[in-house]
């Protein structure tokens, strides 16, 4: 019995300092991989849940793997997801792209599930570089004959939309009615996109005394239709061209039927195939545009053939410091270049220092093609309300803000209580 205990003693205490042993080897949390996410629609809180092997930091300063994620519509109605892994510091000399395709039928969490795969994948020539390495397991599936599936519907897409918006008191009444249907079929050597869009919005005005009684009232409305089919055609890395038909009609504008249709070319100094990183387009459209006005404009026509063309110039880039996106757009009626509408665009997100950035973008342009302006002079109503396009010299949007962090360079912890 005695020789049992000693026996039963020994082997716990032998047990004992190898797990102790062992525990010495154990990798800190510092030696796992920093690393920081620009993506504003990730799922970040189930990758912080899903993926526990890395450290996920706020600050791209101290990061060792930059993860610039962008996204572009594919033809079948989802997105292409295109992840850059960047090494940072002393992984500066590891790059990668990885890329992904969603259905347009994905669920979100299809979506995300796929995403940590692939972020997964990216991150393992950086992971077996640090104490880390031991925890990752590689297995390879089977290898299979690839079989292209049949697609009955031939890469066509098609999309339909409905939507109200209703609100009230009182003395206030909204009424908002929109709707859209989309048929798309794309390849890489053509695509075919047919669009239609209706809106209805109607509103009711009532004031009242202090007895009660009604003293004004006033019933506005705004109804407008867009249709829209454009097939274009690829011309090589670098080219594209196509033809566009369109009919509207719209209260606000004063269209009650109009139809345009155009042909345009464009150059994209980048390949299109890095689209979603970087792009310098240069497109050139014209055509002819018939109009038939509700009322009588300014240039007393209640209908005209005019031609129209229009230039574009659009450039975006994105990188590990952030992301700048411009454009610049110029429309002109043939027959008198003094109708003409210039317009510039400009976004930009920087990372100005650790902790800090600055984000801005705006828009402005200047319309001197109001050509379909009612001739009648606006009533304060008018004015106020905002019923029909009004003559302005210039338009503007701008928004602009800094943001800034500090504090802990890491927040791997999720706790969702009372989000």
């Amino acid at each position: 019995m005695k020789k049992l205990i000693v026996s039963v003693f020994v082997i716990f205490l032998s047990t004992t300092m190898f797990a102790q042993e062992k525990d010495t080897t154990v990798v800190s949390r510092e030696d796992a991989l920093n690393v920081y996410f620009d993506c504003d629609f990730c799922d970040m809180t189930y990758f912080r849940q899903n993926f526990t092997l890395i450290n996920y930091v706020r600050d791209r300063k101290v990061a060792d793997v930059q993860i610039i994620v962008t996204i572009m519509q594919t033809g079948g109605g989802g997105l292409e997801y295109m992840m850059q892994f960047i090494g940072l510091g002393r992984f500066d000399y590891l790059i990668d792209t990885l890329t992904m395709t969603s259905k347009a039928d994905a669920t979100s969490d299809e979506i995300r599930t796929e995403q940590l795969e692939l972020i997964k994948k990216g991150l393992v020539p950086f992971i077996l570089k640090t104490p880390y390495a031991d925890k990752v397991m590689i297995s390879y599936a089977d290898e299979k004959e690839e079989v292209k599936e049949s697609d009955p519907w031939k890469n066509w897409v098609f999309n339909f939309n409905a939507d109200g918006y209703f609100n009230g008191q009182k003395s206030y009444k909204s009424m908002n009615v929109f709707g859209s249907a989309s048929a798309s079929r794309i390849t890489e050597h053509i695509k075919h996109e047919t669009s239609f869009d209706f809106d209805y919005s109607e509103n009711n005005y009532r004031l009242y005394d202090e007895n009660d009684s009604l003293i004004y009232s006033a019933d506005t409305y705004m109804r407008g239709y867009y249709f829209e089919h454009r097939t274009i055609w690829s011309l090589g890395d670098h080219w594209g061209a196509g033809v566009s038909f369109n009919a509207n009609q719209s209260t606000y504008s004063n269209i009650d039927f109009g139809v345009s249709f155009s042909g345009a070319i464009e150059y994209n100094v980048f390949k299109y195939s890095e689209a979603s990183q970087k792009q310098l387009r240069f497109a050139y459209l014209v055509g002819p545009d018939y109009r038939d006005y509700t009322d009588t404009t300014i240039f007393d026509k209640t209908t005209e053939l005019l031609g129209r063309q229009m230039v574009e110039v659009n450039f975006k880039y994105i990188t590990k410091w952030g992301s700048l996106r411009s454009g610049l757009y110029w429309t002109n009626y043939l027959h008198d270049f003094n109708l003409y509408n210039i317009s510039i665009y400009i976004g930009t997100r920087i990372r100005i220092v650790k902790g800090l950035s600055f984000n801005v973008s705006g828009n402005l342009s200047m319309p001197r093609n109001q050509i379909g302006l009612v001739k009648t002079e606006s009533t304060p109503e008018d004015v106020l309300l905002h019923q029909h396009e009004l003559k302005t010299q210039y338009r503007y949007y701008v928004s602009a803000g800094f943001s800034y962090t500090f504090g802990s360079i890491y927040n791997n912890v999720v706790n969702p209580r009372l989000d």
